[in-house]
């Protein structure tokens, strides 16, 4: 069962290398929580998008399919490359309306 297991053999079985890195490797900027995608790439996204339907969707996706975190890191259930593409659209926002652009998440998949 996926949820059980650790960041480093989620990224194993989904074909990716050691590139994962250690929760413990980089602190998390302030005001910001980390996430770990598929390949087990890491990324620090800002707590004001969780109030968002795209990243609520998101983590409701991710929970699905890998279970609640509990005690390991949240891992996304996209590439690094979509991941990146969802912050940009929300980065191009502006703080006015930070969803503008990003989407649903069926869209953008």
């Amino acid at each position: 069962m996926m949820s059980s297991l650790k960041l480093t053999e989620i990224s194993k079985k989904l074909g990716g290398s050691s590139k994962v890195t250690s929760p413990s490797a980089a602190a998390c900027p302030r005001g910001h929580f980390a996430a770990y995608t598929r390949e087990g790439h890491r990324f620090f996204i800002p707590i004001a998008y969780l109030g968002s339907d795209t990243f609520r969707e998101l983590l409701n996706m991710a929970e699905e399919e890998f279970g609640e975190p509990g005690g390991r890191p949240i891992v996304l259930p996209c590439s690094a490359d979509r991941l990146e593409q969802i912050l940009d659209a929300f980065r191009s926002g502006g703080a006015k309306n930070k969803c503008a652009g990003a989407g649903r998440i069926s869209k953008i998949w």
